[in-house]
């Protein structure tokens, strides 16, 4: 990962941007939509940023100390990127040189909207129609009410941290709100529903929690072949015992805050004394490896009367994809065809 994706607060700052056509253009309906102040240095303006209200036409002509002050900048007319993009490293400010990854600090990702729930989708400058194809699919799976209901769930913060302990109780309360039935109640507008709903969710979630540990299976150790089960399971893990052999790129679909405890001795019994400790003190815990679920761990966990599931794995991996560098002829002539 060459770009650190990062979401920076421009309310109140001001961003400037160089070029007042149709690349200004795209790039001002973009920053309209934060609480930015919105500056312009142009020899002249395309009629719909003249007439946004939002934009000030700072000067007609680039001089370097006109970016003082600016928090980012951005370079949307060709013959002055290189003049701006100078100007404002000088300035230590992040500048974009549209078309220009060479010149820029940062690069503009293709965006779902959705505030206060954006996505964003980078390629890294290297294949910007991909990002906007993997935009249309996000787009078309949100419903617009997404941001609503994280308005909503903002309202009901106070009220959670004064009723349910910090750790899995909050998690899952949260996990139930967003993706149950009364996110489903809220995004049909079904309003009493969706107060009743929330309610019900108070109430359950003070029940005494119980611990539980699911033996997932992550067969031939590809991460795109884990079933969909075992997906869910590492996400709602609190922690995650896990054989060291085990792909790192599986290790990466669990819930980042997850605690990860990697099995150092073989022996069975340690083992089973780790997941009987975890799941009494009323975690989620999931014990995941490459291949059949060890008998004797399960056994001596289901003797403790916990809770416990298996999820099995795909065993065995299709036939391999074998990839190939380009060849240099098809490199040379895919640079040439660039040029």
């Amino acid at each position: 990962m060459r770009y650190f994706p990062i979401f920076l607060d421009l309310k109140d700052r001001t961003v400037i941007v160089v070029g007042g056509g149709e690349e200004g253009l795209r790039k001002i309906r973009l920053l309209s939509r934060t609480g930015a102040r919105i500056a312009i240095i142009a020899e002249a303006l395309h009629d719909e940023i003249a007439a946004n209200p939002r934009v000030e036409w700072l000067a007609r002509r680039f001089e370097p100390h006109r970016l003082d002050g600016a928090a980012l900048v951005v370079s949307a007319e060709a013959t002055l990127n290189e003049a701006v993009s100078a100007a404002a490293h000088a300035r230590g400010i992040p500048v974009n040189a549209v078309d220009r990854a060479d010149l820029s600090d940062f690069i503009v990702p293709s965006i779902v909207d959705r505030s206060p729930v954006v996505v964003a989708i980078g390629t890294e400058g290297m294949a910007p129609m991909l990002g906007q194809g993997l935009r249309a699919r996000i787009d078309a799976m949100l419903p617009q009410a997404l941001g609503r209901l994280a308005e909503a769930a903002a309202l009901l913060c106070d009220r959670v941290a004064s009723s349910l302990p910090t750790g899995g109780r909050r998690r899952s309360f949260w996990q139930r709100f967003f993706f149950g039935d009364v996110r489903d109640s809220f995004i049909a507008g079904e309003t009493e529903n969706f107060a009743s709903g929330v309610e019900a969710l108070f109430v359950s979630e003070k029940v005494p929690v119980q611990g539980r540990v699911s033996f997932v299976d992550a067969g031939a150790g590809d991460p795109e072949l884990l079933t969909l089960k075992a997906q869910r399971k590492l996400l709602e893990a609190d922690v995650i015992v896990h054989d060291r052999s085990l792909s790192p790129a599986i290790l990466e679909m669990a819930r980042r805050d997850a605690t990860r405890m990697p099995v150092i001795s073989p022996a069975f019994t340690s083992v089973a004394s780790l997941l009987i400790r975890e799941a009494g003190a009323g975690r989620r815990v999931v014990r995941l490896r490459a291949g059949e679920t060890i008998a004797e761990e399960l056994m001596a966990v289901a003797a403790e009367g916990l809770a416990i599931e298996t999820v099995p794995g795909i065993s065995t991996a299709p036939a391999a994809i074998v990839s190939f560098p380009i060849r240099e002829d098809i490199r040379d002539a895919i640079l040439r065809a660039a040029s």
